[in-house]
């Protein structure tokens, strides 16, 4: 039987793990390549659930059938009656191991060919893929017997699809979906009964003139009424005075009876002046009222109200579990007597249900001699003080409740009390065999230390309530609440946290997702999430934590986005970030003063920024950095780098040390073997350790020195084994490397020079506007065009100080390349419409990007990516599609703290924001063939910066001109470049779709954040024609989308979701999930519309819902599939939200 489960909309999901396999005479043999991998699946039922008995989704011996169908060429295959990967493999429910069970194991082909996967409940025996026969039962009101269905479950048909699901997928989740309809009537007591009268007449309902059989297709789950009206009518399951029935998806006449009802001996029949339609999926909700009146006592049926929702849990399914329980009224202190005065043994007793009231002496009874007990149901509970007050509170799990420290028994099942505040240190900590999920309810405000420690058969759902503040508490020990338990979910911390304690994740590796922690956290402890290794993407320290502990996070190698670190921490323990993978630049604090031993190293940081403030860089604090580049600019007050602090940074090019630095010791900088620079700034030579420069290159460049301190630095030990020692000048030419293809061109350099300057050397294919000066200036260098074919060629440019020995230079490099610097590539000419314009430009791409092929190729590849998915591949046609090869004096962008010189100055705002001289831009897109002022607000133009760090944001104005920031993303799907260009350049950029992600657990309405927008801008947003895809009314006929709500086309996946444009609440969004929420490549129905009547619009040409609907080619089950299945992206934390200007570009007015 199925049990569904709370949590609004696809809850009923069940963290169990599938092994899949195919019938016995269908085995598929895995390659040897693809080491063995197993296709591991879970499933959730897509409905509203409002009650439940227990926190699972299904019953012991549950049935559901799966088919596996491998793609064949890169296109999906055909699902077929034999011969699938799986075909019909039945998976039986084992409640007590709480797994699915199937006869065989079934393995991916290998590991490049995704696959279709389809399931459906309950296991049948199809005859055909198109037409599977099935029939709703005429009494639905029969009950569960002998495990055998009762009548309303046997009807209750699921179906549901994941598509093309890659190897690399760790756990698939199917979302099913009821593919039936289904009524409920609810009679209401109305006026004119005495007291008790209404409870104690005889009611009945027959739902009348519906098919009962239907036909479904399995492969997309389309179900259609065949066979004749049955003339005996349907009996539906009753519970109080509401009447539920499922009926299988069908149109009834205008005036045919839909249902009969009796009160008493009056009969009352219920139809439709026009045609009825059951929409599949959804309720149908009639509430009747019935009155009596008093002078005659007849009764008069009212209609008084008719809707149309989502699906609802049904109550019905939970009862057959709750009868496998036994059920005792309890009073406090007297669990025991209760047990024994209900005439059962309580040593004999595996699964009970507790209602009433019981105290800690009922714990300790339970765990000392209750031996057998298996499964325990307190949701009904209330829990008091002990008497004594000695040991336990009111509304608390008390201490130790079912800890077994040394016993080979333990639960396997838990519910606990609705109504609970506290649970108690190493309440169940070493139940090794509880499992399942975990859901703590809400009103509990702390989990005290090892309250779950070690529970490792936790596999499921870990779900925090809203009102949680304390996940352990300092005063109770260093024991991590959750630690080492095996949940398999991604890590949702409510923004009610305050403290969480030392260890209370720590080697929780079945945790996934990005890491939100909340807003409100005070307090972190050591190790708190230690080795969560499947924990992934950026990571944002609340301004409320001032002190990350030692481990914090160490080892948490799926971190490899941004760290973002405020300004208000002052201290970062040893290890805090050893062993994460951040990305990009890190920049510390202000007020940090020591960088511990083993900080953050084994990252791959690219740049660092120090504060002044910092003193010390402990042991390892950045070894094995392997990313870190450019210039190492050690503060001016640093006194001690510690050993190894720096060691195998090896692709670190140059070193400044300060004045004051005292020490430097072993191994420190060891294996930096691109290191070309060192200039050291103190008139006495730091101490250096032995080994401190090995794999240094120390007779390759000049060590500069203070004048003043040359011939001390040549007699100190460790600076003795550079060969060249020389004064350290004034001298630098930014940028100190210039490059080009072919084509004549200019570029502008900056010499700072401490006094007269010249040049001594350049490359006779060079010019420059002067050739000697004095201190700053300005210098224009020509590099003259070369003959296509010709070799690369490079040379430097010397500048002197005149009367020094003091150089540096410019290095000119020159590219062969078949197009020029600049020039315009046609990629696609419309053939539909009157031409909509895309524009492409790279920017951060230097001239051996460009002739390395690196340019045109991404640009090409972005262009595949824009067009990779529905409506755009469709449309295609109606697009002019343009690039122009720009070339930028240095490779790669820069950061708020870091330069690169671009050709359009993109950069990196802070975070994945993203920036550049927009004017230079426009003015840009203007030279394409078909781009004017007139039609520049509706073009688009797709700027992808030449970095692989995650980033993205689409700079929009109000007149509808727009920069979409796209860089080339290597985070893993759906986070890819692809997800990237598609979220912030198809849907912001040119859709002018609003994010649906979530940042906060709030209502949009009363946030007070200031990191993001709020009711105002949704506002402005739908003023301007835009965010089609959220609304900020849940009322289905008031949302931009409620034509699609009750399209039956549309129905099965369009409705009302609440959480988006940031906030969790008071907002509300169409489908699941979309690309606009978690980068999947799906958009969901209004948002495809949205854009398919832009395209119309600028390609002047008429739009027509029924010619979209013609056109709309979409697997709408990818819409259906949970959140959790993009391993922790739901809540797109590494985005932000478009930046709207006022008005239009400067460039227009």
């Amino acid at each position: 039987m199925k049990i569904h489960l709370i949590h609004k909309i696809l809850q009923a999901a069940i963290a169990f793990l599938l092994l899949y396999a195919c019938q016995q005479d269908e085995i598929i043999h895995h390659d040897n390549d693809t080491n063995g991998l197993k296709i591991n699946l879970s499933g959730e039922i897509n409905q509203v659930a409002i009650t439940r008995v227990n926190d699972d989704g299904f019953c012991d011996k549950d049935e559901m059938g799966v088919y596996i169908v491998d793609y064949e060429g890169g296109e999906p295959g055909k699902l077929q009656l034999n011969g699938n990967r799986a075909t019909n493999l039945k998976h039986t429910f084992d409640e007590a191991a709480h797994k699915w069970i199937s006869a065989y194991d079934v393995y991916w082909k290998d590991n490049q060919t995704p696959v279709d996967i389809y399931g459906y409940y309950p296991l049948g025996n199809p005859e055909s893929i198109e037409a599977y026969a099935f029939e709703v039962q005429k009494d639905q009101s029969k009950e569960a017997v002998n495990g055998m269905m009762g009548g309303y479950e046997a009807s209750d048909f699921l179906w549901g699809k994941a598509p093309k699901v890659a190897p690399t997928e760790l756990v698939v989740k199917i979302a099913f979906h009821h593919k039936m309809s289904s009524a409920r009537i609810t009679l209401v007591e109305g006026e004119g009964f005495t007291e008790g009268e209404w409870a104690n007449l005889q009611k009945q309902m027959v739902i009348s003139n519906t098919k009962r059989n239907a036909a479904i297709n399995l492969e997309t789950g389309s179900v259609t009424a065949i066979g004749e009206t049955s003339t005996t009518g349907i009996v539906p399951y009753k519970k109080g005075d509401e009447y539920r029935a499922i009926v299988v998806p069908q149109t009834i006449k205008a005036g045919t009876k839909l249902f009969n009802i009796s009160v008493g001996t009056v009969p009352y029949t219920f139809s439709k002046t026009e045609d009825f339609t059951y929409v599949p999926s959804k309720m149908h909700n009639f509430s009747i009222k019935v009155d009596k009146k008093a002078h005659d006592g007849t009764y008069v049926f009212t209609l008084i109200s008719e809707s149309i929702t989502a699906w609802e849990n049904d109550p019905v399914s939970h009862n057959a579990t709750a009868k496998e329980y036994i059920v005792i009224e309890s009073k406090a202190g007297q669990l025991k007597e209760c047990i024994t005065a209900a005439k059962k043994d309580f040593r004999k007793v595996r699964n009970l249900k507790i209602t009433g009231d019981i105290n800690a002496n009922d714990f300790s009874f339970m765990k000392d001699s209750m031996e057998k007990l298996q499964a325990l149901n307190l949701k009904e509970v209330t829990i008091k003080a002990s008497t004594n007050g000695s040991i336990g509170k009111e509304n608390q799990i008390p201490d130790h409740a079912f800890y077994y420290p040394n016993l080979d028994r333990s639960l396997t099942y838990l519910i606990l009390p609705d109504k609970l505040e506290s649970i108690g240190i190493y309440a169940f900590a070493n139940n090794y065999a509880l499992s399942g999920s975990l859901t703590i309810p809400e009103g509990v405000t702390e989990i005290l230390n090892g309250a779950f420690s070690e529970c490792k058969a936790l596999t499921g759902k870990l779900t925090l309530p809203s009102t949680l503040k304390y996940i352990g508490n300092p005063e109770y020990g260093d024991t991590g609440v959750f630690n080492e338990c095996g949940f398999t979910c991604q890590l949702i911390i409510p923004e009610s946290v305050e403290v969480i304690q030392q260890m209370s994740f720590y080697r929780c590796n079945g945790l996934y997702g990005e890491l939100k922690l909340p807003n409100k956290l005070k307090k972190l402890g050591a190790y708190a999430f230690a080795n969560c290794e499947n924990l992934i993407g950026s990571l944002s320290i609340p301004q409320s934590i001032t002190h990350i502990p030692a481990d914090a996070f160490a080892g948490c190698t799926g971190l490899n986005g941004t760290l973002q670190l405020h300004d208000g921490i002052t201290s970062i323990n040893r290890s805090a970030f050893a062993n994460c993978h951040f990305k990009g630049e890190l920049v510390l604090p202000k007020k940090l003063t020591v960088i511990n031993e083993l900080t953050f190293s084994y990252c791959d940081f690219s740049s660092i920024i120090f504060p002044e403030s910092l003193v010390s860089i402990g042991e390892g604090a950045f070894q094995g950095n392997p990313h870190l580049i450019g210039t190492l600019n050690i503060p001016k007050n640093v006194q001690n780098i510690g050993r190894s602090a720096f060691w195998e940074c090896n692709n670190l090019n140059e070193i400044i040390l300060p004045s004051d630095l005292e020490s430097i010791h072993n191994h420190a900088f060891m294996n930096c073997f691109n290191i070309s620079r060192i200039i050291c700034k103190g008139t006495i030579p730091p101490y250096v350790q032995s080994g401190a420069f090995n794999g240094v290159a120390k007779d390759n460049f000049t060590l500069e020195v203070p004048e003043s301190a040359i011939q001390q630095y040549q007699a100190a030990v460790g600076w003795s084994d550079f060969k060249r020692i020389a004064a350290h000048r004034e001298l630098v030419c930014r940028p100190a490397i210039a490059n080009a293809i072919n084509t004549q061109c200019t570029r502008k350099l900056v010499l700072n020079a401490e006094g007269d300057w010249e040049v001594t050397d350049k490359p006779e294919w060079c010019s420059l506007s002067a050739m000697n000066g004095s201190k700053k200036t300005e210098l224009t260098l020509t590099i003259h065009s070369m003959p296509q074919g010709s070799p690369m060629r490079e040379g430097d440019i010397i500048f002197a100080l005149k009367g020094k020995d003091y150089t540096t230079k410019c290095h000119i490099t020159q590219y062969d390349y078949e197009y020029d610097e600049d020039e315009i590539i046609t990629l696609q000419s419309h053939s539909k419409g009157q031409g909509v314009n895309l524009i492409f430009i790279g920017d951060g791409y230097d001239a051996k990007d460009v002739s390395e092929g690196l340019y045109l190729r991404d640009m090409k590849e972005q262009v595949e990516h824009f067009f990779n998915i529905e409506p755009y591949r469709t449309y295609r046609d109606y697009f002019n599609i343009y690039t122009a090869i720009a070339v930028s004096p240095e490779s790669g962008i820069g950061t708020t703290n870091s330069i690169r010189y671009a050709k359009f100055e993109t950069t990196f705002t802070g975070g994945v924001g993203l920036k550049c001289d927009y004017d230079a831009v426009f003015q840009y897109a203007l030279k394409m063939p078909t781009v004017n002022e007139s039609n520049l607000n509706q073009s688009l133009i797709i700027v992808t910066p030449n970095t692989s760090d995650y980033g993205g944001i689409c700079q929009m104005w109000e007149d509808g001109s727009a920069i979409a920031f796209c860089p080339k993303s290597t985070y893993g799907y759906p986070l890819d470049t692809r997800g990237v260009i598609q979220h912030e350049a198809g849907g912001h950029g040119f859709g002018k779709l609003a994010d649906e992600y979530i940042y906060h657990n709030e209502f949009i309405d009363f946030c007070q954040c200031t990191c993001c927008e709020h009711v105002d801008a949704v506002k402005g947003g739908h003023a301007l024609g835009w965010y089609q895809n959220i609304s900020l009314t849940g009322k289905m006929h008031e949302v931009p989308w409620s034509h699609l709500i009750f399209d039956e086309r549309y129905s099965n996946y369009v409705d009302i979701f609440e959480g988006g444009f940031m906030h969790n609440r008071g907002v509300f969004r169409s489908e699941q999930n979309s690309c606009m929420n978690n980068d999947i490549p799906y958009y969901s129905a209004i948002s495809r519309e949205a854009i398919v009547k832009r395209i119309m619009e600028y390609a002047g040409e008429p739009y027509s819902f029924e010619e979209f609907v013609k056109n709309d080619k979409v697997d709408s089950s990818i819409s259906t599939r949970s959140s959790e299945e993009y391993r922790g992206i739901s809540a797109r934390s590494n985005s932000h939200e478009p930046i709207i200007h006022k008005g239009k570009p400067d460039i227009l007015k």
